[in-house]
């Protein structure tokens, strides 16, 4: 009880502080806006934010597309580890850490002043978390989203914050017109002819449930998440499965999100009598601003697509992947990328640093 009452009162403080010193709940003029968040919560915030903390790495990466990134005063460390986030923002090297292990850190958020947060559902969900916020008075906006459709009004929710919604809009007619390219060139294969996938998540049993967006992507490539087929259930922020269930399951074959992790599938002996295995059908997805094919990523478009080529190459004769990549990035991140960046970027490898696989 004692150390409650003592933490109770170093927030209050804390909230004093952020207050007094004029960079932490409104924004420099002073105006606020009131908007409608992906939970659906009416929230008045400043009307020019400056200084945001990150508490949900897709935020970051939507705040880049959005030329936005010089605000970020506060971003989860995988953020700062994107080669792409480094190439647009060098800053975002230095940037606090404000939120880690699920947990907000209150002190640090006062000392960068932040005047708004952007948290993911989790972190909504947890009224101990969101009340260090509502203590230190900082406004904050729920942006996520599970489907595909929750991502476009993600793009729309953080597009409004920033006050840059056509910049959103242009992103999200981008993504429009990959989906319906990679629509219209599988529109003639049969569910029957799927093939079957696993799809390794950053760690090699982690993997995908049911409500996941990896699903929605694959399914849009004409391919059988088998992980979702056989009604395994979302296990919140990550899901696992076992490798013996893998056996049983017998995929066509397997995608990875991390170069390490398929390095390690393709040689460790516990891996070596899996069909997809033994026929080397393992492969890496690419990886740019955000891991492609990824629960978090709001680039689910370029998975659709990139999974799509990589099953029914014959069907994307005509579409030159590097060149619609450097188009994209140009055309939605301001980034002029060279040859070889984006040659990584497809290979997925040199993008980040890398997970060590789940044994």
């Amino acid at each position: 009880m004692k150390r409650n009452i003592i933490s109770g009162i170093a927030i209050i403080v804390l909230a004093f502080l952020l207050i007094s010193c004029g960079d932490g709940a409104g924004s420099a003029s002073g105006e606020t806006k009131t908007i409608t968040d992906c939970a659906g919560r009416t929230v008045e915030i400043p009307e020019h934010p400056q200084k945001v903390a990150c508490l949900y790495a897709s935020t970051a990466h939507i705040m880049a597309m959005l030329d936005e990134g010089e605000k970020i005063v506060g971003a989860p460390n995988g953020v700062k580890s994107d080669v792409l986030m480094q190439m647009k923002y060098p800053e975002i090297q230095e940037t606090a850490t404000p939120y880690q292990e699920g947990s907000i850190n209150a002190e640090e958020l006062v000392r960068i002043g932040a005047d708004l947060a952007l948290v993911r559902y989790s972190t909504a969900e947890n009224s101990g978390e969101v009340g260090k916020l509502d203590d230190m008075g900082i406004p904050y906006v729920v942006v996520d989203y599970r489907t595909m459709g929750e991502l476009e009004t993600a793009i729309s929710v953080m597009g409004q914050v920033f006050g840059k919604a056509d910049k959103a809009e242009q992103y999200l007619q981008f993504s429009k017109r990959t989906l319906d390219l990679v629509a219209k060139k599988l529109k003639d294969v049969p569910e029957k002819d799927w093939p079957s996938v696993y799809h390794s998540v950053n760690e090699a049993i982690r993997t995908d449930g049911q409500g996941d967006i990896c699903g929605e992507i694959m399914n849009k490539a004409a391919v059988k998440n088998i992980s979702i087929e056989k009604g395994i259930q979302s296990g919140g922020d990550k899901t696992y499965i076992t490798l013996e269930e893998l056996y049983r399951w017998e995929p066509d074959a397997i995608i990875a999100n991390e170069c390490s992790v398929t390095d390690y599938i393709l040689s460790d002996s516990k891996w070596e009598g899996l069909p997809a295995v033994k026929r080397k059908a393992v492969y890496t997805l690419p990886v740019g601003a955000t891991r492609w094919c990824h629960p978090g990523s709001m680039e689910a478009h370029m998975g659709t697509l990139a999974v799509a080529t990589m099953f029914y190459p014959e069907k994307f004769q005509d579409l030159d992947l590097a060149e619609y990549t450097a188009d994209y990035y140009e055309t939605c991140f301001d980034l002029e990328l060279d040859g070889k960046t984006i040659a990584r970027i497809l290979a997925g490898e040199g993008m980040r640093i890398s997970n060590a696989p789940v044994q």
